[in-house]
């Protein structure tokens, strides 16, 4: 008797599922009804299979959890926590999902340009000669983003730890981006993507596939700073209050319908590191919340007002430069708080003939009522050292005549350095050295600071000291 049931369940319902999938597609399905009818005991049911009334999918021994099968995209420390939370949620009794897949970045690497099986050297080079290639200055003092910036955890290692399947985004240079072992016929499998990431590292044509397309968080009050660094322009601008908005999401600009929206009051001195803290707290609950009532925030949605929609850039290796010649005190603090734990803001060291990259990982502003350091503070050029041997900061000066403390610096290739310790192997002579916008020529002196038109000080002689001498 089971063996004919099964035989038919086969012969009705693979043809069906043919027309609507795959072959391979077919096959699944027919194998999940197939257990379902094995797993109701026919020799206790005294009433006919195909007479049964009650429909196997209400039996709870079969079907543990009818909720939402989620595609998760996240990055950074706004995606880690939202991540966090819908594993929490997902491990409740009363979870709003059925099971999470995770999307992300693969681990970022520099790879060596001497590693065997690379392009062959070209004809007449030097490594073809055997000789090694002198480094230039940008090689030598270059910013790595992932060493200076990497968190303390990711999400494919969160997402590993909770037993999640974890599939990574591929790149090519001028292609779209694209996932791993993932096409559009995987994204039928699931029935919502959530987004927190930059929308031009998705595969926006995949979200096409899935049943009730995409939301994206997104760490502004939108239409208000549209775009991939919304945390970074807010504190430049100096906002005081921003918040998380959760959207529908179709294509790569943020202009879906808003499902949800939370201010937030930024705190005085926030980075962006702290910003993002916040603002992944407060956004990963609000996203759960979302979830939970996804149809009730649909038919609620509002369209964003386009006419008060403002973007965002995407910010290069010159927007973290601090420009001595131009920058004031106040400028450069905001400067470095907007790209604190995003990328360090820099300035150039010249060290005897070296130029070195000089990573400002620490800063804050002094009270203005502290006493000098020096009483020759102020007739030094912007971007001068003054320090102390038993200091916990280093002195300098900015054109606007206020001052600045820096506590922990980096060399580009060493180690983070406090202030103290920084005075200790590098600096010899109070005030003697210089921070500089540019690189200058080698076996040249340090040339002079020019000041701005206008500026009281731009006809005043300069002194050359001994660590500003280029040989």
């Amino acid at each position: 008797m089971s063996a004919f049931v099964s035989a038919g369940y086969r012969r009705a319902l693979v043809p069906v599922h043919r027309t609507l999938f795959d072959q391979r597609s077919a096959a699944l399905v027919s194998i999940s009804i197939w257990r379902r009818a094995y797993t109701t005991p026919l020799v206790n049911n005294t009433t006919p299979l195909v007479n049964n009334t009650t429909p196997l999918v209400n039996n709870s021994t079969l079907v543990k959890n009818t909720g939402l099968r989620v595609l998760f995209f996240g990055q950074g420390a706004v995606g880690i926590e939202c991540l966090k939370m819908m594993i929490k949620e997902l491990k409740s009794d009363s979870s709003c999902m059925s099971s999470i897949e995770v999307v992300c970045l693969p681990a970022k690497y520099e790879a060596s340009k001497e590693d065997e099986g690379g392009p062959p050297p070209k004809p007449g080079s030097a490594k073809e000669k055997g000789q090694k290639k002198k480094k230039s200055f940008m090689s030598r003092g270059r910013i790595n983003k992932t060493n200076d910036t990497m968190e303390t955890t990711s999400v494919s290692e969160i997402a590993s730890s909770a037993s999640l399947r974890v599939r990574y985004i591929s790149q090519a240079p001028g292609r779209p981006p694209q996932i791993s072992f993932f096409d559009q016929r995987d994204a039928f499998r699931f029935d919502i993507a959530v987004i927190a990431m930059n929308l031009r590292q998705v595969p926006m044509n995949l979200l096409k596939g899935i049943r009730l397309g995409g939301i994206k968080v997104h760490e502004s009050l939108l239409p208000k700073y549209r775009g991939p660094t919304p945390m970074q322009t807010a504190i430049l601008n100096e906002e005081t209050v921003t918040g998380v908005s959760i959207i529908e999401c179709r294509d790569i600009r943020d202009d879906g319908r808003i499902l949800a929206q939370v201010p937030y009051t930024i705190p005085p001195n926030t980075t962006y590191k702290d910003l993002s803290a916040a603002l992944g707290h407060l956004g990963s609950r609000l996203l759960v919340k979302t979830l939970q009532n996804l149809e009730y925030t649909r038919k609620l949605a509002a369209h964003q007002d386009q006419k008060q929609a403002t973007y965002t850039p995407v910010y290069t290796t010159n927007d973290f430069k601090i420009v001595w010649e131009t920058m004031g005190a106040k400028e450069i603090y905001r400067k470095y708080r907007a790209f604190h734990g995003f990328v360090p803001i820099h300035t150039i060291w010249r060290r005897k003939d070296i130029m070195n990259v000089l990573l400002i990982k620490g800063m804050y502003l002094p009270n203005p009522k502290l006493p000098l350091m020096t009483e020759d503070f102020y007739h030094r050029p912007p971007g001068t050292m003054f320090f102390m041997r038993k200091s916990t900061y280093i002195e300098v000066p900015c054109i606007d005549g206020d001052r600045l403390h820096l506590t922990l610096l980096r060399v580009v290739g060493r180690t983070d350095k406090k202030a103290q310790e920084f005075v200790n192997g590098y600096l010899r002579l109070n005030g003697g050295l210089r921070m500089l916008t540019d690189p200058v020529e080698r076996k040249k002196p340090t040339p002079k600071f020019v000041y701005p038109p206008g500026h009281p000080k731009e006809n005043v002689e300069q002194e050359c000291l001994d660590d500003d001498v280029g040989f």
